[in-house]
Protein backbone atom coordinates (compact mmCIF):
# COMPACT_ATOMS: atom_id res chain seq x y z
CA UNK A 1 0.00 0.00 0.00
CA UNK A 2 1.50 3.35 -1.04
CA UNK A 3 1.97 6.16 1.42
CA UNK A 4 -0.47 9.04 1.17
CA UNK A 5 0.72 12.43 0.07
CA UNK A 6 0.92 15.15 2.70
CA UNK A 7 -1.57 18.01 2.56
CA UNK A 8 1.16 20.23 1.13
CA UNK A 9 1.98 17.67 -1.58
CA UNK A 10 -1.68 17.37 -2.54
CA UNK A 11 -2.04 21.16 -2.75
CA UNK A 12 1.16 21.44 -4.82
CA UNK A 13 -0.03 18.63 -7.10
CA UNK A 14 -3.42 20.28 -7.54
CA UNK A 15 -1.71 23.62 -8.22
CA UNK A 16 0.46 22.03 -10.92
CA UNK A 17 -2.64 20.56 -12.59
CA UNK A 18 -4.55 23.86 -12.47
CA UNK A 19 -1.58 25.97 -13.62
CA UNK A 20 -0.97 23.81 -16.69
CA UNK A 21 -2.05 25.40 -19.97
CA UNK A 22 -5.85 25.07 -19.98
CA UNK A 23 -5.64 23.12 -16.73
CA UNK A 24 -8.70 24.56 -15.00
CA UNK A 25 -12.35 23.84 -15.81
CA UNK A 26 -15.82 24.40 -14.46
CA UNK A 27 -18.84 22.11 -14.39
CA UNK A 28 -17.18 18.72 -13.99
CA UNK A 29 -14.22 17.26 -12.10
CA UNK A 30 -12.10 16.54 -15.19
CA UNK A 31 -12.18 17.18 -18.95
CA UNK A 32 -10.14 15.88 -21.86
CA UNK A 33 -8.42 18.00 -24.52
CA UNK A 34 -11.68 18.25 -26.47
CA UNK A 35 -13.60 19.50 -23.43
CA UNK A 36 -15.48 16.26 -22.78
CA UNK A 37 -16.08 15.06 -19.25
CA UNK A 38 -13.75 12.24 -18.22
CA UNK A 39 -13.77 10.06 -15.15
CA UNK A 40 -11.85 7.09 -13.81
CA UNK A 41 -12.56 3.76 -15.42
CA UNK A 42 -14.46 1.36 -13.19
CA UNK A 43 -13.23 -1.64 -15.16
CA UNK A 44 -9.58 -0.68 -15.43
CA UNK A 45 -8.08 1.05 -12.37
CA UNK A 46 -5.61 3.74 -13.37
CA UNK A 47 -7.35 4.43 -16.69
CA UNK A 48 -9.88 7.09 -17.61
CA UNK A 49 -12.97 7.07 -19.82
CA UNK A 50 -14.63 9.84 -21.80
CA UNK A 51 -18.29 10.44 -20.92
CA UNK A 52 -20.70 11.06 -23.80
CA UNK A 53 -24.23 12.22 -23.05
CA UNK A 54 -26.86 11.86 -25.75
CA UNK A 55 -30.33 13.41 -25.72
CA UNK A 56 -32.88 10.68 -26.47
CA UNK A 57 -36.04 12.81 -26.52
CA UNK A 58 -38.76 13.70 -24.05
CA UNK A 59 -36.19 15.15 -21.66
CA UNK A 60 -34.30 11.88 -21.48
CA UNK A 61 -30.57 11.38 -21.76
CA UNK A 62 -28.36 8.37 -22.21
CA UNK A 63 -24.79 8.29 -21.05
CA UNK A 64 -22.06 6.10 -22.50
CA UNK A 65 -18.37 5.94 -21.91
CA UNK A 66 -15.46 5.53 -24.30
CA UNK A 67 -12.09 4.15 -23.23
CA UNK A 68 -8.65 5.74 -23.67
CA UNK A 69 -9.37 9.23 -22.44
CA UNK A 70 -6.95 11.34 -20.45
CA UNK A 71 -7.85 14.31 -18.29
CA UNK A 72 -6.05 17.56 -19.00
CA UNK A 73 -8.20 20.09 -17.16
CA UNK A 74 -9.60 19.88 -13.66
CA UNK A 75 -11.90 21.76 -11.34
CA UNK A 76 -10.46 22.48 -7.90
CA UNK A 77 -12.13 19.39 -6.45
CA UNK A 78 -10.97 17.20 -9.34
CA UNK A 79 -7.42 18.52 -9.03
CA UNK A 80 -7.36 17.78 -5.28
CA UNK A 81 -8.75 14.28 -5.82
CA UNK A 82 -6.26 13.53 -8.59
CA UNK A 83 -3.31 14.87 -6.57
CA UNK A 84 -4.43 12.88 -3.52
CA UNK A 85 -4.70 9.68 -5.55
CA UNK A 86 -8.36 9.37 -4.65
CA UNK A 87 -9.43 7.61 -7.83
CA UNK A 88 -6.41 5.35 -8.21
CA UNK A 89 -5.12 4.63 -4.73
CA UNK A 90 -5.52 1.70 -2.42
CA UNK A 91 -6.76 4.08 0.30
CA UNK A 92 -9.80 5.87 -1.17
CA UNK A 93 -11.44 6.55 2.22
CA UNK A 94 -8.31 8.11 3.68
CA UNK A 95 -7.84 10.15 0.50
CA UNK A 96 -11.48 11.27 0.66
CA UNK A 97 -11.03 12.45 4.25
CA UNK A 98 -7.95 14.42 3.19
CA UNK A 99 -9.75 15.92 0.17
CA UNK A 100 -12.76 16.86 2.32
CA UNK A 101 -10.47 18.63 4.78
CA UNK A 102 -8.63 20.51 2.02
CA UNK A 103 -11.87 21.46 0.27
CA UNK A 104 -13.17 22.95 3.53
CA UNK A 105 -9.94 24.92 3.89
CA UNK A 106 -10.22 26.29 0.33
CA UNK A 107 -13.88 27.28 0.80
CA UNK A 108 -13.08 28.99 4.10
CA UNK A 109 -10.21 30.91 2.47
CA UNK A 110 -12.32 31.83 -0.57
CA UNK A 111 -15.19 33.06 1.58
CA UNK A 112 -12.93 35.14 3.81
CA UNK A 113 -10.96 36.64 0.90
CA UNK A 114 -13.99 37.61 -1.15
CA UNK A 115 -16.56 38.31 1.57
CA UNK A 116 -18.79 35.74 -0.10
CA UNK A 117 -20.63 32.74 1.26
CA UNK A 118 -20.07 29.83 -1.09
CA UNK A 119 -21.53 26.69 0.54
CA UNK A 120 -18.87 24.38 -0.95
CA UNK A 121 -15.88 24.23 -3.26
CA UNK A 122 -18.00 23.32 -6.31
CA UNK A 123 -20.03 26.53 -5.84
CA UNK A 124 -16.83 28.61 -5.72
CA UNK A 125 -15.25 26.78 -8.67
CA UNK A 126 -18.37 26.96 -10.85
CA UNK A 127 -19.34 30.56 -10.02
CA UNK A 128 -19.53 32.53 -13.29
CA UNK A 129 -17.19 35.14 -11.78
CA UNK A 130 -14.49 32.65 -10.72
CA UNK A 131 -11.44 32.48 -12.98
CA UNK A 132 -8.42 30.23 -13.30
CA UNK A 133 -6.43 32.96 -11.52
CA UNK A 134 -8.86 32.72 -8.58
CA UNK A 135 -8.38 28.94 -8.44
CA UNK A 136 -4.58 29.33 -8.46
CA UNK A 137 -4.73 32.02 -5.78
CA UNK A 138 -6.87 29.85 -3.49
CA UNK A 139 -4.43 26.94 -3.83
CA UNK A 140 -1.48 29.24 -3.08
CA UNK A 141 -3.28 30.62 -0.02
CA UNK A 142 -4.02 27.07 1.12
CA UNK A 143 -0.33 26.15 0.72
CA UNK A 144 0.68 29.15 2.83
CA UNK A 145 -1.92 28.20 5.44
CA UNK A 146 -0.65 24.61 5.60
CA UNK A 147 2.93 25.90 5.98
CA UNK A 148 1.97 28.25 8.83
Amino acid sequence: MADMNTDREVIEGALALIEADGGWTQGTYCRDAEGNQVRPSVDSPGDWVRVRTQHVGAGGYRERTEPVAAPCSFCLGGALRTAAGYWHSGQPYAAQMQVDRLELLLVRLANSANAMDWPNLDAFNDDVHTTAADAVLMLKRAAAHVDA
